[in-house]
């Protein structure tokens, strides 16, 4: 049986829909009962757990073979920081596999971690991959670059400013680049990795076809939902001022400074797991928002 950590998140809940489709019983770990209604149907049981709670994990890993660990945050909320969710949820999750004699571990991190990131959010996963390192488990760690597909808060995100304005604000001067990778090629990947003898012990950078531009992905976004907007490049340090505010008065907010200082660098690979190691012809941005921004 496989336990997948934050089954009821975005990547999670796609990954349930993959995981259904193939001979796997899968149990999902969430603090939230009421969210259990997005995973489909009966092919996908719940437990009630928190990573950042120890004594809540060994009960789900009980009959679980493999963990598929998902659980990040995009933004951090009293209580819940990058630190306390990456990297001592990590640890709490590796420590109880390793007590319940769980050996198959897969690991969700993010394409830009590493030890000396500007970023709050790139060194804790980092953190988070060394801990996963050193732990002894036959582990595979996969570095997605920005997921995008439904339910996602990023396409979705700008769309929906995008139907109510005819412009948008982009930070910088919207040349930094990422690759965006699609979210069903990411659960495709996951799913298959379980059982691929040869992905024990590595690590995996996974991206879309393209590297993109902000201003071509936001291009991208208008184009898919049929309205054509101006684009508005806001100076780096006046959105820095509106971060600040935001994190202020907002308990979600939908910018922030640590976001601010990943979108100052490029977010790519030559290097993409999905053609070289698990064959899936990465699906581009236009096509896949094609299925479901109209």
């Amino acid at each position: 049986m496989i336990l997948l950590t934050g089954g009821t998140g975005f990547v999670g809940r796609h990954l349930a829909v993959e995981l259904a489709s193939k001979p796997y019983k899968t149990l999902c770990l969430a603090r939230d009962p009421r969210r259990v209604s997005a995973l489909p149907g009966n092919s996908v049981s719940f437990v009630q757990g928190d990573v950042t709670v120890p004594s809540s994990l060994p009960r789900a890993l009980k009959e679980i073979d493999t963990v598929i660990h998902l659980v990040g945050i995009l933004v951090e909320s009293k209580g819940s920081t990058y630190r306390r969710v990456h990297v001592e949820g990590t640890r709490n999750v590796v420590e109880a596999c390793l007590k319940a004699g769980i050996r198959r571990y897969i690991h969700v991190s993010a394409l830009g971690a590493r030890k000396d990131a500007a970023s709050e959010y790139h060194r804790t996963k980092w953190e988070a991959e060394e801990i996963v390192r050193a732990s002894g488990l036959d582990y595979t760690i996969f570095r997605p670059s920005v997921i995008f597909g439904e339910g996602d808060r990023f396409t979705n995100t700008f769309a929906s400013a995008m139907r109510l304005s005819p412009f948008v604000i982009v930070p910088g001067d919207g040349k930094n680049r990422m690759q965006p990778v699609f979210v069903k090629d990411v659960a495709r990947a996951l799913s298959e990795s379980v059982v691929m003898e040869a992905t024990k012990g590595r690590t995996y950078e996974i991206a879309g076809p393209l590297a993109l531009s902000f201003d071509e992905i936001i291009d991208a976004i208008s184009g898919a939902i049929g309205k054509k907007r101006l684009r508005f490049h806001a100076p780096m340090s006046f959105m820095r001022i509106c971060a600040a505010i935001m994190e202020r008065i907002l308990s979600h907010p939908p910018l922030t400074r640590d976001a601010l200082l990943m979108l100052k660098e490029d977010n790519v690979t030559d290097k993409n797991g999905l053609p070289d190691v698990f064959g899936i012809k990465p699906t581009g941005l236009a096509e896949g928002m094609s299925t479901y921004l109209h």
